[in-house]
């Protein structure tokens, strides 16, 4: 794929202007250059020597019946199988300050030598510490031969060599001219073993991969201008011609492979793909970019809107998968899209990182990372609190729903993130759509109760609760072998005036509670609950249940909901990932959930009043998309599963909640009491109880 036009405009600019005022600096020490050169050693003070320049023409592929790549041309429309002798590249001609002997390479071309290289003169030697011998090229700047910043320019002995030992070799200056400076050169120095140009070449693939959008070229290419200047300010060594770089012993302690021992058939990916009549996401595998954005194209003509696609690496990651990931993301981003790295292991991070690769694409969720609660609340949209009024139970069965389809769609989306959750089922709804537990339970996701009916707690004696949660339970059972353990009550109705639910969870077997919200509000929520973390109830009968609060974020001396439901799908995405983002850091979990017909953008529009209707409705259409962004960047898990890590059960040995054994009147009251964020001690919930 061919950079960005805005790209090569303003940086053909800059090199106008720097070759410009290069050229200048050049005239003006070339008197005192050349008579120090010969001053030393006899020979010219200029040399000059062929290198190879920007390489334009790219293989083109046909897709197979089968959906293979096949190359079939180069990008000039010259046939692949006749072309002859490939340097990878056009060649032209350097000028150079002469540092070694007339004579250094009468044996045939050859790297730099390791440490004080003999063919290198007294001179010379200050000329490469001090790069002044690199002047003469701000003339091939001007000229358009070269670049300031790129890839260093290879002679054509070399580029054949290596384009036979080191994928992609040749491609690493494709569309790109080589420069003066450099991501690999300021990072690496000069080459000095077939290992050295391996490492370059993992560079000048990322700089390369910048091309693909203005804003990360722009990073990039400020980023290197930059570290020249540092890059020049490092004291030159005196045992070589090269600088001491820290970043070169980092990079040396990488594994950075030019082919590892076992090759990948094809590479896979995930794309989430946004059309005017749907979202879905996708799990493409495939032996070149090309065959997977020849199929991701096809869904053009369907209307694409959004493209964002996920490349997960191998543990052998080598330059074979950097060729293609440059590939990959340059089409991606050229198309509009977004590209991230999911699930990269310690070394693939490190070296995508060390290379700069996280100026072009995204690193996702990197290994060790904390755990998240993703959960689903599973309802028809008429059971909503919201619509009550307009839509009684009596009226239910008459609805039109899209529930299978929904969680179809929802369990699609988890597939293609390899993200498992909790799915708090409506006992209603089992009756009703069986195949939904079916399918649900068939993909290994944990599944409790949502009640039967959907009724709030708060409108319930202890003896309806009862009878609606075991209703509940059965109609899951019968389709579910697995039993019921969760319970998350509808509208989040466990408060004060209801803890004697909690006794009866206890009672018939289940272990978990997830619906204390830890907020105030008209119909629910627990504003001074004494620990926002998952933690352990302790209830007047002794016996035990593990609660797992709704996220809060405090702001001042409030605290507001956050990712979940309505309040997922009002904030801003940037939000939700930032609050998430700074609780993983503190090695806490936080706690995802949303409904079916929160996907469902076409669903029915019921009249409910102004405020009714923004809190049902609001940004509806951002909801799968917000998911799949937080699936990519964030680790999930369902609630059991994660409560089976260690560093939640620590949380739930630390700061158990001991529930009172009668209510106090002025619990209510919207007051601040410590252990918000989990008390030193276990916390009685209620003070004027424990007192």
């Amino acid at each position: 794929m061919r950079p960005s036009p805005s790209v090569l405009i303003v940086k053909r600019l800059i090199d106008i202007a720097v070759g410009f005022i290069g050229s200048l600096v050049f005239l003006f020490f070339y008197p005192i250059l050349a008579f120090l050169i010969k001053w030393e050693s006899p020979g010219p003070v200029l040399y000059s020597q062929e290198r190879i320049g920007i390489n334009k023409r790219m293989r083109r592929f046909r897709l197979t019946e089968n959906g293979e790549a096949v190359k079939t041309q180069w990008d000039d429309g010259s046939d692949f199988p006749g072309r002859k002798a490939d340097v990878g590249g056009r060649p032209f001609l350097i000028y150079k300050f002469r540092s070694m002997r007339a004579d250094a390479e009468k044996n045939g071309p050859q790297l730099a030598a390791k440490g004080v290289d003999p063919r290198v003169t007294r001179v010379g030697w200050w000329l490469r510490a001090l790069h002044l011998d690199e002047l003469p090229q701000f003339l091939s700047v001007l000229r358009g031969d070269m670049s300031f910043v790129g890839p260093r320019p290879e002679r054509a002995h070399f580029t054949v060599q290596f384009g036979d030992t080191i994928p992609h070799y040749r491609q690493r200056t494709l569309f790109v001219k080589p420069g003066l400076t450099g991501l690999a050169q300021i990072t690496l120095g000069y080459d000095d073993g077939l290992d050295s140009v391996v490492r370059k070449s993992y560079f000048d693939y990322s700089y390369r991969a910048s091309f693909a959008h203005f804003s990360s070229w722009w990073k990039m290419e400020w980023w290197i201008l930059l570290n020249t200047v540092q890059y020049l300010a490092i004291k030159p060594r005196r045992d070589g011609d090269t600088r001491d770089l820290a970043s070169l012993k980092r990079v040396k302690l990488l594994d950075m492979l030019a082919k590892s021992p076992q090759k990948h058939a094809k590479h896979k990916v995930t794309a989430w793909v946004k059309l005017d009549t749907d979202d879905r996401s996708l799990v493409i595998e495939g032996r070149e970019p090309a065959d997977i954005m020849g199929r991701l194209n096809r869904l053009s003509a369907r209307g694409l809107k959004t493209l964002e696609v996920c490349y997960t690496p191998p543990q052998d990651f080598d330059l074979e998968e950097m060729g293609f990931l440059v590939d990959l993301s340059t089409r991606v981003k050229q198309a509009g899209g977004r590209m991230a790295v999911r699930d990269p292991s310690a070394r693939v991070r490190r070296m995508l990182q060390e290379i700069h690769m996280d100026k072009v694409v995204e690193l996702s969720r990197p290994q060790g990372r904390v755990k998240n609660f993703l959960t689903v609340d599973v309802e028809c949209w008429f059971h909503a609190y919201n619509l009550k009024e307009k839509i009684t139970p009596a009226m239910w069965h008459l609805q039109e729903t899209r529930i299978v389809n929904n969680i179809a769609k929802i369990l699609d989306l988890f597939r293609s993130q390899d993200a498992k959750a909790t799915f708090f089922v409506l006992g209603w709804v089992a009756d009703k759509f069986p195949e939904v537990v079916t399918m649900i339970a068939s993909e290994g996701h944990e599944i409790g109760t949502h009640g039967y009916y959907h009724n709030l707690i708060t409108d319930m004696t202890p003896a309806s609760f009862e009878e609606d949660l075991l209703k509940s339970m059965e109609a899951i059972s019968r389709r579910c072998s697995t039993p019921v353990r969760g319970h998350r009550a509808s509208n989040f109705t466990v408060v004060p005036s209801t803890y004697w639910s909690l006794e009866i969870l206890a009672k018939h077997g289940l272990t978990y509670d997830s619906s204390i919200f830890p907020i105030k509000r008209d119909r629910y929520g627990i504003p001074n609950y004494p620990n926002r973390l998952p933690h352990t109830l302790h209830l007047k009968s002794g016996a035990k249940l593990m609660e797992f609060p709704m996220s809060t974020l405090g702001v001042g001396n409030k605290f507001l909901p956050m990712s979940g439901g309505g309040y997922l799908r009002l904030f801003p995405h940037v939000v939700t990932e930032s609050f998430i983002e700074a609780r993983n850091a503190k090695g806490q979990p936080a706690m995802v959930y949303f409904h079916p017909w929160e996907l469902d953008r076409d669903m029915r529009r019921v009249s409910v009043g102004l405020v009714k209707s923004f809190q049902h409705y609001v940004n509806i259409h951002s909801t799968e998309w917000k998911l799949n962004r937080l699936l990519q960047k964030f680790a999930f898990g369902s609630i059991q599963e994660t409560a089976d890590s260690r560093r939640v059960q620590v949380m739930l040995r630390r700061n158990p909640v001991y529930i009172p054994s009668h209510l106090s009147p002025g619990w209510n009251k919207e007051t601040r009491t410590g252990g918000l964020e989990g008390s030193t001690n276990g916390t009685v919930a209620e003070r004027s109880t424990a007192a």
